[in-house]
């Protein structure tokens, strides 16, 4: 019998130091995840990106390669840019978040080629560069197919991540596109698919109504004009509701 429970004993001692056990570092870093997560959750704060990306680097001072942890620095340097005004003023920092989304999208990417979240953000940091030093060029560049690929996988993974993102990102980019490759046609198909699968954008409302204008039609656009000035705002759901409302007032001023 004492035999038996000597030999219980060793068992257990054997199963506890072999099971693998949660590591200092893996409990850090979801300490640190999660409080980066509550940073970037607070859709009120200016400041939300910098501070996002400062406490997610301390991930990565842990794990360098951590996959989540760099599309999410992608993620707030995408955001950065894209609530700065289109104007020559802010071109070289257009131009600045949108090459540091890349470096970071990229090192996503060498974790994990296939992530959602790494191609999105890659191909919607290649937008902001490309506003920063004029699409022309970033054409020039060979940057157009670049996008495409990316923005083209996250359509295939899950084209509507993001409330459609990936629909609205590829809509938007056939608009953008200067003549003789800008397709209207393949814009309005996109941002009509993204404006029925998110009726609550009020960007993606703006975006088809601007692709509606250029194609002259002008009922249409009018349409989703009074839509977006009439979509309640959610900063939880678009953080930047109200400058895209201003916009579509802007449009009808011009336009109706």
């Amino acid at each position: 019998m004492i035999a038996m429970q000597k030999v219980c004993f060793v068992s257990l001692l054997v199963l506890y130091f072999c099971l693998p056990l949660p590591s200092v570092h893996s409990q850090e870093i979801t300490v640190l995840m999660n409080k980066s997560d509550n940073l970037w959750l607070v859709v009120t704060d200016p400041d939300r990106p910098s501070k996002a990306i400062a406490s997610y680097e301390k991930v990565l001072e842990l794990d360098p390669n951590n996959y989540e942890a760099l599309w999410k620095i992608a993620r707030s340097y995408f955001v950065m840019g894209d609530s700065l005004p289109e104007t020559k003023e802010f071109k070289d920092r257009h131009k600045e978040c949108g090459e540091k989304g890349m470096s970071y999208a990229s090192r996503a990417l060498e974790v994990n080629p296939l992530g959602l979240e790494g191609n999105y953000y890659y191909g919607l940091s290649i937008g902001q560069y490309s506003i920063g030093i004029s699409i022309i060029k970033a054409l020039v560049k060979g940057l157009g197919p670049e996008y495409e690929k990316h923005i083209g996988k996250a359509l295939e993974i899950n084209k509507l991540y993001d409330t459609a993102g990936p629909l609205r990102a590829m809509g938007r980019y056939w608009y953008m596109l200067p003549w003789p490759k800008r397709d209207i046609t393949k814009s309005i198909s996109y941002l009509k698919e993204a404006e029925a699968a998110a009726p609550l954008s009020i960007r993606g409302h703006v975006y088809l109504a601007e692709s509606y204008l250029k194609g002259d039609k002008k009922d249409l656009a009018e349409e989703q004009l009074t839509k977006a000035i009439e979509t309640e705002e959610d900063m939880k759901r678009e953080y930047d509701g109200r400058r895209w409302k201003e916009r579509a007032q802007e449009l009808l001023n011009q336009n109706f």
